[in-house]
């Protein structure tokens, strides 16, 4: 079974919608379906586990969505993207990227990492899911494209390195330590862990460093 960290239910009744925007209500539905997924898995999920997580009522759903998989779709282009988001937490550059995605081994699976590993599953057997994921990662790309730019000028990555090769590379990172991590297997000693990688790492931002410096 997949571990993921406890999620939080919706507030308000589940017969009645709550006072705010329609925007909210969609993002509302959108984060409870994500974490239902991530619990359930694509065929275990029904409406009525997501109108409970969300504390909305089924009108708030079909008045959004045409189905519970229009619904998923949306979720996963949504949150499946996929590794730690630019901009957050000091993450800026192709070096802090990849240092937050190698070194994430031991914490539970959050409700987005969970449903993001679960589409990957899911996308071998339901071609909707696989469209989906195409299409969140289009959207990683987009978003992600002016780090890898900035990466080539700073010095970090070869101007001869394929953008979609370093975006390969932080997506396959992420996704075997999702793997990992959502096994519930023990990973390795933490500081072995870092020790090893380490030096990995270190060049990475020692790269963009020296080509500030000169």
């Amino acid at each position: 079974m997949t571990s993921v960290s406890p999620a939080g239910s919706g507030a308000g009744p589940a017969g009645a919608d709550p006072p705010v925007g329609a925007d909210e209500l969609r993002e509302r539905l959108l984060r409870a379906a994500a974490a239902v997924f991530a619990r359930q898995g694509y065929d275990g999920t029904k409406i009525m586990d997501i109108v409970r997580e969300s504390g909305l009522s089924t009108g708030a759903v079909y008045g959004r969505f045409r189905s519970k998989n229009d619904l998923l779709r949306e979720a996963i282009v949504t949150y499946a993207g996929g590794g730690a988001r630019v901009g957050a937490e000091g993450i800026d550059r192709v070096a802090d990227l990849i240092t937050a995605v190698a070194t994430r081994t031991g914490d539970p699976l959050s409700d987005t990492e969970a449903l993001r590993l679960e589409a990957y599953v899911t996308g071998r057997r339901e071609p909707e899911v696989a469209a989906a994921l195409e299409e969140s990662y289009h959207l990683f790309r987009q978003r992600l494209a002016p780090v890898v730019a900035e990466a080539r000028v700073d010095g970090t990555v070869a101007p001869d390195v394929d953008a979609d090769a370093v975006l390969f590379l932080v997506r396959i990172l992420n996704l075997g330590l999702l793997l990992h991590r959502g096994s519930g297997l023990p990973g390795p000693d933490a500081d072995g862990w870092r020790a090893l990688v380490g030096p990995l790492l270190a060049r990475f931002r020692a790269v963009h460093r020296g080509a500030h410096d000169h």
